[in-house]
């Protein structure tokens, strides 16, 4: 009857466990990241008879947690890829209402600016009309400025959520580890599975997960490693290593991320994704570093053109025009690990090779290299380096100087500061030069039918660029120009002379004269207003491709479009969360229902084995009752 007993007992005890569970479960049916547990009951080791073996009862093996590690994988990949998204659409929004707006954006400001000069050339002597031209100037020159100084603070903001999402994976790292030394003491002291620690610590990577990619490789002793990056260790059993900030080795202004604490201190900005913090720097990387380079370049390209225009004309009062717009210098950064004294002078040679990106100029001691900043690419350079013959690469003149040291290297933006400088440079209506400073004519004693254009500016610095000039018609085909040698003549070509050009059409007679001379109406005179609108609608970025409206409406639309993809893309990363999400719940997740139907199971199962120990106990007390008679 012993063995009955035993045997009953066993039953009852696992039974009670598996209630227990159970009712476990139940109460955490709203535990964020529980995961459900069941019991798993073996039978004890038989016993041998002379007739066959004897069962001895059940045993609870182990309480195991019903959770998949390819599942849990699965779901942080989602989850960091969400959250990533999420990042980065909420910046992306931003950026494109920004620039985008149809009244107040990019390119119906600068449409506005570019419009005010065909209103100044129809009515040339209209202070009015000038003095639009400078408020249109001023206006665009404010709005690409605060465009800039947005974008600036939203790059101080993003180096502030990095300091936060630091501390924050840190945080968690210092949890996860505190966890992995209470769960291996709990296997090493029971040799089973600690499944509510291990749901805690798996919580805790799941939510590191949205704030950084990461990845979990189990131990035989419980305990997890973590790992970011590209492999950079996190956590390694109960040592957890820190996240900070770190200032960029280049620009002070900005913040990078680095590790610490498991090995020497490393610099993880370029080698983390995914999360928060992965989307962050994506956001910054990919669309606000080249949307402030390329709008420093459309800066660069409108000054360059209409002040080039605008040098080729004269004022209301006579005066050769001056600069219209300013534009900040590009910039050099000395890496602040540098121990040599390299440095580097670099100016613009002309907006049209200006490609947009940053470069990293590097010394091995004896050379220089150009490399592009972003990929690493690297960019030819021709000349010499020196004054006499500088580097030329991709719209820039280097001149290096010091003596840098291997390894030493220089940041060059040649377009970031643009927009910072970027000003109006006239205030006087008056000194807008809409006129050019020749204008050719007919003698109005000429016999024949020739015909002579208004003239243009060819170099407006020729020294003779003003000076009377007769072309005067020795025959019906050939021509002097101030008693000169006779050159032939053919109709509408061009002739050149002390930096200006004219066109001669029709047959002119012998004895026929045109004269070339100073501008005396400026008042009266639009074509080099006319020129300045002709210019700004003429190809000049991307090597002479791109017009510099386009250019403003490339801006946009790049980041239009890639505003878009990262919706598009962040809603699948939803739906596909949502679907991993909804495989570990139909896993690990408690279903009411069903711990009520396993509760009567287990009640039954455990009155049953509660019977059969009460029929163990009635059967004792029959034999003592019958060794007493």
């Amino acid at each position: 009857m012993g063995d009955l007993l035993s045997t009953a007992t066993s039953g009852l005890i696992a039974f009670q466990r598996a209630i227990d569970t159970t009712g476990h479960n139940i109460a955490n049916v709203n535990t964020e990241g529980y995961s459900r547990q069941r019991v798993q009951i073996g039978t004890r080791t038989p016993e041998p008879y002379s007739n066959g073996w004897l069962g001895n009862g059940a045993d609870v093996k182990t309480i195991e947690r019903l959770y998949s590690d390819l599942l849990a994988s699965q779901t942080r990949t989602t989850a960091s890829s969400l959250s990533r998204f999420d990042t980065y659409v909420s910046n992306a929004n931003s950026l494109d209402s920004l620039l985008g707006d149809s009244k107040t954006g990019l390119s119906a400001s600068m449409q506005t600016f570019i419009d005010s000069f065909g209103d100044m050339s129809s009515s040339p002597s209209s202070i009015p009309a000038r003095q639009v031209v400078l408020s249109q100037a001023q206006s665009f020159s404010e709005r690409l400025r605060l465009f800039d100084s947005r974008l600036a603070q939203v790059d101080r903001g993003i180096d502030s959520e990095i300091a936060s999402e630091a501390t924050t994976i840190s945080s968690l790292a210092k949890q996860i580890a505190a966890l992995n030394q209470r769960i291996e003491i709990g296997q090493n002291s029971t040799g089973q599975p600690p499944n509510d620690l291990l749901d805690q610590r798996d919580n805790l990577i799941d939510e590191l997960s949205t704030h950084v990619s990461v990845s979990v490789a189990k131990q035989d002793n419980g305990q997890v490693l973590v790992s970011i990056g590209n492999g950079q260790s996190l956590v390694v059993g109960a040592i957890a290593a820190n996240i900070t900030p770190v200032v960029d080795p280049y620009d002070p202004t900005r913040s990078g991320v680095a590790i610490q604490g498991i090995g020497p201190p490393v610099d993880v900005t370029t080698r983390l994704t995914g999360g928060k913090l992965g989307g962050l720097l994506d956001f910054r990387r990919e669309m606000l570093t080249p949307t402030r380079n390329d709008l420093g370049r459309l800066a660069i390209g409108l000054a360059e053109v209409v002040n080039a225009q605008h040098r080729d004309g004269i004022d209301l009062n006579g005066n050769f025009g001056a600069d219209m717009l300013s534009v900040g210098a590009t910039e050099v950064l000395a890496r602040n690990t540098n121990t040599g004294t390299g440095a580097a002078t670099v100016t613009r040679t002309g907006a049209s090779a200006l490609t947009g990106d940053d470069y990293m100029l590097e010394s091995n001691g004896a050379a220089w290299t150009l490399r592009r900043a972003d990929t690493g690419a690297t960019v030819t350079m021709t000349g010499a380096g020196t004054g006499i013959s500088p580097f030329q690469a991709e719209g820039l003149s280097i001149v290096v100087s010091g003596a840098p040291a291997s390894g030493d290297s220089l940041m060059i933006r040649p377009t970031r500061a643009a927009v910072d400088g970027f000003r109006v440079l006239i205030a006087d209506p008056s000194e807008l030069a809409a006129a050019s400073p020749i204008i050719a004519a007919s003698v109005s004693a000429n016999t024949g039918t020739g015909k002579i254009s208004a003239g243009e500016v060819l170099a407006v610095g020729n020294a003779a660029l003003q000076t009377p000039a007769v072309i005067q018609f020795t025959s019906a085909t050939t021509y002097t120009i101030n008693g000169g040698g006779a050159l032939p003549y053919t109709a509408g070509d061009n002739i050149d002379a002390n930096g200006w050009r004219v066109q001669i059409t029709g047959t002119p007679n012998t004895g026929d004269s045109f004269t070339v001379g100073p501008t005396t109406n400026p008042a009266g005179d639009n074509r080099n207003g006319l020129k300045l609108t002709e210019a700004l609608n003429r190809p000049i970025l991307n090597g002479g491709s791109t017009r510099l409206h386009e250019g403003a409406g490339r801006i946009v639309s790049d980041i239009g479009v890639a505003t878009g993809q990262a919706r598009t893309l962040r809603a699948a990363a939803e739906s596909l969360h949502e679907f991993n999400v909804s495989a570990m719940d139909n896993l690990s997740g408690v279903n009411l229902d069903e711990e009520a139907a396993n509760l009567v199971r287990l009640q039954q199962a455990y009155q049953a084995a509660a019977q059969a120990i009460s029929i163990a106990d009635r059967l004792f007390q029959s034999v003592l009752d019958a060794t007493r008679r």
